[in-house]
C-alpha cells in the first residue's frame, strides 16, 4: 500500500487562505497544510489526500533532510473538464480528477488524483530571499480545447501559464496595489478580472497562450474607503510582518487575514460583477465602467468575507468575519 493511501489528513489553518474549490461531480478539494485532501461533497467521505514533495532545495543535503518539509498550499483549482489533449493523452476520461494547487513558496502544480502523482510544475522563479506566495488560480480558455492557468503571486504579480508546456507567457506587475482575487467570467470563458485591495480592477481576454499580444487588459478604479487598509499597510510596513523582513514579498491574505476584498460575476446578467469590501457591497458593471449600486454595511455586523450569487435566483449570499451569512436581493 502506498503510504499516500492510508495518509489522514490535518485541518486547515489560516496558512491555508481558505483555500477550496468543488468540481461539477461534488468533489470538494480543500488545502490542509502542506497537502490537498478531496473529500466526497455527499457522502462527506476523505476519497484521497496528496501531498506536494517538498522544494528540492532542501533535501540538497543529508542534514537539511529532517527539515525537507513542504509550505502550506494556498490556492488549489479543478481544471475545466475540456483541458489540452497534451496534458491528457494517455487517459483523457480522466481530465475531472486534474488539479492545479499554488503554496506559500509560489511554486504551482498540476496534479493528477486518479494515479496520486504530479503530472507538471509552472515554471515559476522561487529563492530562498523571494518566496512570493500564490494568492488565487483560476483556468481561463484561451483556444477551443486548451486552457492556462492564471495566478496571483505575492502582493501584486499576475502570471499567465501555458499548462501544457508550464511556462509563463504573460506577466502583469500591479504594484503598490495589492492583488486579492481571480474569477473567470462565466459568459465569456476567454475574459476574467483580478482585484486589488483598494479597488483596482483588471478585465482581461486572452486571445492565446503564446505571446503578450494575445492579451487584452483594461484597468479600471472602483471607488472604496482605503482609509483602515492604509493604515494596515503602516503597521505592516514598521513590523515587518510581510516576509523575508518586507511586507511587498507576501500576499494579501497573509499580510491582512482579516481584511478581505473578494468578488464574482452575476450568473444572470453579462458584465455585472458584485465585490465585497470588508465594509462595503458594490455592484459594479464593466461595460459602462461604473457603480450601479453601493450599500455600507450596517452597524453590528461583522466584516465581510466573500460574496456567492445564487445561480436560480437573484439572491446574494454573503459571509461575514464572525461566521453569519447574510442574504441579499435586488430592489424591485
Amino acid at each position: 500500500m502506498s503510504s499516500w493511501d492510508a495518509m489522514l489528513p490535518g485541518p486547515p489553518s489560516r496558512n491555508n487562505f481558505g483555500s477550496a474549490d468543488i468540481s461539477t461531480a461534488g468533489l470538494l478539494a480543500f488545502a490542509s497544510g502542506s497537502s490537498v485532501t478531496v473529500i466526497d461533497s455527499r457522502s462527506l467521505q476523505i476519497i484521497t489526500t496528496v501531498p506536494l514533495p517538498p522544494p528540492s532545495s532542501a533535501t540538497t543535503t543529508a542534514a537539511a533532510s529532517s527539515a525537507s518539509l513542504s509550505p502550506f498550499v494556498t490556492s488549489v483549482r479543478w481544471t475545466p473538464l475540456t483541458l489540452s489533449r497534451d496534458l491528457l493523452s494517455n487517459e483523457p476520461s480522466s481530465s475531472h480528477l486534474i488539479l492545479a494547487a499554488g503554496d506559500r513558496y509560489g511554486r504551482i502544480a498540476l496534479l493528477d488524483f486518479r494515479t496520486k502523482s504530479l503530472i507538471q510544475w509552472m515554471e515559476t522563479t522561487v529563492t530562498e530571499s523571494a518566496k512570493h506566495g500564490v494568492q488565487d488560480l483560476c483556468w481561463i480558455l484561451s483556444r477551443r480545447d486548451s486552457y492556462i492557468l492564471a495566478a496571483i503571486s505575492g502582493p501584486s504579480l499576475l502570471s499567465l501559464y501555458n499548462t501544457s508546456t508550464g511556462r509563463c507567457f504573460f506577466k502583469y506587475d500591479a504594484s503598490p496595489e495589492f492583488l486579492s482575487g481571480i474569477r473567470r467570467d462565466p459568459f465569456d470563458l476567454r475574459h476574467f478580472c483580478v482585484i486589488g485591495m483598494k479597488g483596482f480592477l483588471l478585465s482581461i481576454t486572452v486571445l492565446g497562450d503564446t505571446e503578450d499580444d494575445s492579451v487584452m487588459i483594461k484597468e479600471l478604479q472602483i471607488r472604496t474607503d482605503c482609509s483602515e487598509l492604509l493604515k494596515l499597510e503602516k503597521d505592516a510596513a514598521a513590523a515587518g510582518t510581510g516576509g523575508g523582513g518586507s511586507p511587498l514579498l507576501s500576499p494579501a491574505a497573509a499580510v491582512f487575514p482579516n481584511y478581505l476584498v473578494k468578488f464574482a460575476f452575476s450568473p444572470h446578467w453579462r458584465n455585472i460583477v458584485f465585490i465585497t469590501f470588508p465594509r462595503e457591497l458594490v455592484v459594479f458593471d464593466l461595460q459602462y465602467e461604473n457603480i450601479l449600486h453601493s450599500t455600507a454595511l450596517q452597524r453590528g455586523y461583522a466584516k465581510f468575507i466573500d460574496v456567492l450569487p445564487d445561480p436560480n435566483s437573484e439572491f446574494l449570499y454573503c459571509a461575514h468575519l464572525d461566521g453569519r451569512i447574510s442574504l441579499w436581493r435586488r430592489k424591485e
